[in-house]
């Protein structure tokens, strides 16, 4: 009977440790085949803080952001990643891929920086901010740096035309059309 009872108690352990490693383990992404159509990248070195929006051809749209990346992190604290995943229509995507070509996307330059208003050169913030799409033979890839925001994020005026507008649409996509799935610690 001792045996008997034994062997029940610590099939029970088991069988509860294994569905609770299954519901703790990390979710699963589905990321699709191929390279997004429109992605965002978005560095605030001195803030540390990093994020990346990878948008696919089927309206998958994938999110991940980066906190805590400056060390020391506060006592207790650890630097940590926030995985978002979600879809947008095609009528929405095609809506804004046709934005980026009426905007003239394609003819902006690969780089732009902000000028120091004081000075006439220099960097008065620390954001990089990368912005591309490849969809069909229309694409191209356009890197800013030290823009400022007066609004906590969500716009960027002083970006030359339309990046601040490209911006505001992405962000609203990472907003509404994603939800968190996974939040992890990111170790050394």
């Amino acid at each position: 009977m001792k045996l008997y009872i034994g062997l029940l108690v610590l099939g029970l352990l088991l069988v509860g440790g294994g569905s609770w490693g299954l519901l703790s383990s990390p979710k699963t992404i589905d990321v699709p085949e191929g390279d997004p159509i429109i992605a965002m990248e978005l560095d605030f070195v001195m803030r540390g803080e990093a994020s990346q929006l990878a948008i696919y051809e089927n309206g998958t749209v994938i999110y991940h952001e980066d906190k805590g990346l400056r060390p020391p992190p506060p006592p207790g604290e650890s630097a940590t990643r926030t995985w978002k995943t979600g879809n947008i229509p095609a009528e929405e995507l095609n809506n804004l891929i046709d934005f980026f070509k009426s905007s003239k996307f394609d003819e902006l330059e690969a780089y732009y920086q902000y000028p120091d208003p004081s000075s006439g050169g220099g960097v008065t913030s620390d954001l990089y901010c990368t912005i591309s799409i490849s969809s069909g033979n229309f694409s191209n890839m356009v890197k800013t740096f030290g823009y400022l925001t007066p609004d906590q994020g969500t716009t960027y005026p002083d970006m030359p035309y339309p990046l601040n507008e490209i911006y505001q649409r992405l962000r609203v996509i990472i907003d509404d059309k994603t939800e968190e799935v996974y939040h992890e610690p990111i170790k050394d």
